[in-house]
């Protein structure tokens, strides 16, 4: 009799045990699943934001002017065309924020593709509105996201500790 009851509860160890370790392999999938979503939700905002800056610096921007290193004339392109090429060489000169940002570019004056400096004081105007206006607007989109995905963890969670 004795020997019975101590095989019962053995057996209801090792299930119960057995209940666990599959509920902590569930919740590890979970937690590498929720986040790889949370990673890509990032990743994807992020995305989402730069693109929306290149966008919006090109759209309100209209021109941007530079000076040929070459032959010292200032000239002006458009903005919408520095955005559609990406791949346009460029230098910047760093030295706690940037401090000269030149890209190589067909100067219009001399005819030789040079190195010609962009005008940061316009270009820092024209980045803080276009970072202004999307950023709201991004953040908040982010933000839903997240807490949509942090909730949906926290009730997986709390699912799985009810179910075992």
């Amino acid at each position: 009799m004795l020997e019975e009851l101590r095989e019962q509860m053995l057996a209801e160890q090792a299930e119960q045990i057995a209940r666990l370790q599959l509920r902590n392999e569930i919740r590890m999938a979970g937690l590498i699943l929720w986040g790889i979503l949370l990673l890509g939700w990032v990743i994807f905002c992020y995305v989402k934001f730069v693109k929306h800056m290149k966008n919006a610096s090109a759209m309100g921007a209209g021109q941007i002017t530079f000076t040929c290193e070459s032959c010292g004339a200032s000239f002006q392109a458009s903005s919408d065309y520095v955005v559609r090429h990406p791949f346009i060489p460029k230098k910047t000169v760093h030295s706690g924020r940037t401090v000269r940002l030149s890209r190589r570019l067909s100067c219009p004056y001399c005819r030789k593709k040079t190195w010609c400096r962009q005008d940061m004081a316009e270009t820092a105007q024209i980045t803080g509105n276009s970072l202004r206006e999307r950023g709201r607007t991004d953040l908040l989109l982010f933000l839903k996201g997240a807490v949509i995905i942090i909730a949906a963890g926290g009730i997986f969670s709390a699912a799985l500790n009810i179910i075992f």
